[in-house]
């Protein structure tokens, strides 16, 4: 071969290379202009958030009181407690708005 077909070879080679990645690039444009929008929507949503930490530490007196730093178990126990006393209160409220002749039958 000769000094000039290596030329053309590698010229060659650089185009398709060039169509190569210009396609690809052009293929992810679309995906990318949707990332931009979903990052826009959440940095509004971050900002929010970031106005209303001020009403959310009020709430939290320390960070020990977060969910996730406290023991599963002692949190069970506490979901548990908590469901028995709603379940309680919404069997006096039932029983409250029952006829007076349904009081003997236990649901």
């Amino acid at each position: 071969m000769h000094w000039w077909q290596w030329v053309l070879l590698w010229l060659l080679l650089a185009i398709l290379g060039t169509v190569y990645v210009g396609w690809r690039l052009w293929r992810l444009w679309t995906p990318l202009k949707q990332l931009g929008s979903e990052l826009a929507v959440a940095q509004e949503r971050l900002a929010e958030v970031e106005a209303r930490i001020g009403e959310l530490e009020d709430q939290l007196q320390s960070v020990d009181d977060l969910a996730v730093l406290r023991d599963p178990a002692e949190l069970r126990r506490h979901r548990s407690a908590l469901k028995a006393e709603q379940r309680a209160e919404r069997n006096r409220r039932r029983k409250a708005r029952r006829p007076d002749w349904a009081n003997h039958v236990e649901w």
